[in-house]
């Protein structure tokens, strides 16, 4: 998720920390990955294991367990038994057969941990954070110029095609050749070429205003210039232009009304159209009488020809300006690049008002308790949010508030690679009419090979809310 918050580390967990303390909240860490070995040596750990550790935690057993002392390296304890898992699982010193090398590989891990903390301990840790609090807006202050063509409002074009219906929507994307319809369960395919992900180190963020001061600059928050930011944005903004129709949706990121922004997506591509509008929370008609964007997102395929001399990495360019809440994406079809823009905009502005935003998965359960799941891409936040006994929140963005948990989002974008709908009954459910598959390979018969990874095994699948 680091791609993700724009500001230094340490504002996030000053707020993360004070919500736990606040709250009394327990943290566990729940291991969703390798179990018996290093990757290639050892195997995934089994879902139905990791729900039953997830299980014992969410019903309040795990407090009745016996924790083993802590551990050397990281001082970490772990239950010695939990109904229904083998304990040698549990504890991953017994799980490794070759022991030397479980201890190698803790020893470098300990050591990696160590060398990345160093970069925190700063003498102006409090007095950095302090400027986080909810008087932190004031660091946002000026009124940067806008970008002449953000200016002239996209519902003015003459071939603009706003808030589409799923219906008309589908309807432009097979007639437009950019996608097809599965028979198996009515959703649309579609590939998104060259690039199967983000492109990260084609992402940038405008070095300008209070940003200049607020972000953490680096390889992950690249910065660029507003000028060239401003020349993108325009070769994007004149190619939507010059297009003969264009796909406009108006919608909200943030479930909490107090800090939601209005969000304005414009693209290129209808099924571009679909995966914001499964994505993002719809509008009610109310809502679009006098609907003003305070986020704006351009997508188009436009080539920006001039990237070498401007500095830029290639003609690919992921870019936000965080003090004018835009961003341009043009050079890739991935459409995650679209929803991480938002994000990283929310990212930024969340935490200047004393809310804490997460990349994490949220269920609540019967008795109104909140469970967050962090974890990085693949690690299973959107398998484990979608469970039966509990109400999804969301699965990837969120932000915690004096009210609690909310959901950023609209929709889930989950990976579908080795989708099983024995494991994944409620995700595999979800993948019907409305939904967007992304570069999943058909067998012979026509229905989806989540197994394929032929093409990427960062294979996804967009959907409503509503379709868990």
């Amino acid at each position: 998720g680091g791609a993700f918050m724009p500001l230094p580390a340490e504002s996030y967990a000053a707020l993360f920390r004070d919500k736990i303390e606040k709250h009394n909240s327990h943290v566990y860490l729940v291991n969703t990955g390798w179990t018996g070995g290093a990757y290639g040596v050892g195997k995934r750990m089994d879902i139905n294991v990791t729900r039953k550790i997830v299980a014992s935690i969410l019903d309040g057993c795990i407090h009745d367990c016996t924790f083993s002392e802590p551990d050397k390296y990281f001082q970490l304890s772990f239950p010695t038994s939990i109904s229904g898992v083998d304990p040698k699982i549990l504890d991953p010193s017994r799980a490794w057969a070759d022991k030397n090398q479980y201890h190698l590989t803790c020893q470098k891990l300990a050591k990696q941990y160590k060398a990345n903390f160093v970069k925190f301990e700063r003498d102006e840790f409090m007095k950095h954070v302090a400027q986080f609090g909810p008087t932190g807006r004031a660091l946002l202050g000026g009124t940067p110029k806008t970008p002449r063509f953000i200016m002239r409002d996209f519902l003015s074009h003459s071939g603009s095609l706003y808030n589409l219906d799923l219906e008309d929507t589908r309807h432009e994307i097979v007639e437009n050749g950019e996608g097809s319809i599965v028979p198996a369960n009515d959703s649309i395919l579609v590939d998104t070429g060259k690039f199967t992900g983000r492109c990260p180190k084609d992402r940038y963020v405008v070095d300008a205003g209070a940003a200049h001061y607020n972000v953490n600059w680096g390889n992950i928050n690249i910065p660029i210039k507003e000028e060239t930011f401003d020349k993108v944005f325009e070769c994007c903004a004149k190619r939507l232009w010059s297009l003969d129709r264009v796909y406009v949706f108006d919608g909200f990121v943030g479930a909490s009304k107090k800090s939601r922004r209005a969000v304005r997506i414009v693209t290129e591509l209808a099924w571009h159209h679909n995966f914001v509008t499964n994505m993002f929370i719809r509008p009610t008609p109310e809502e679009l009488a006098d609907f003003k964007p305070d986020i704006t997102i351009i997508n188009s395929n436009a080539i920006f020809e001039n990237w070498q001399e401007e500095g830029l990495r290639s003609e690919t360019c992921v870019a936000i300006d965080l003090n004018r809440h835009i961003g341009v994406v043009t050079g890739t079809q991935y459409s995650g690049e679209m929803k991480k823009g938002v994000f990283s905009i929310m990212n930024y502005l969340l935490p200047l008002e004393g809310i804490m935003s997460m990349h994490c998965s949220a269920t609540v359960g019967p008795k109104g308790d909140t469970a967050v799941f962090f974890g990085l891409s693949g690690t299973g936040k959107t398998t484990l949010s979608a469970d039966t006994t509990r109400m999804l929140i969301g699965d990837d963005e969120h932000g915690w508030d004096e009210d609690g948990v909310f959901n950023l989002e609209g929709g889930c974008y989950a990976k579908m690679i080795n989708l099983n709908p024995e494991k994944e009954p409620l995700i595999h459910a979800a993948i019907r009419k409305g939904a967007v598959l992304e570069n999943i390979v058909l067998d012979s018969e026509g229905i989806p090979d989540y197994d394929d990874g032929s093409k990427t095994e960062n294979t996804r699948g967009s959907y409503p809310m509503w379709h868990i």
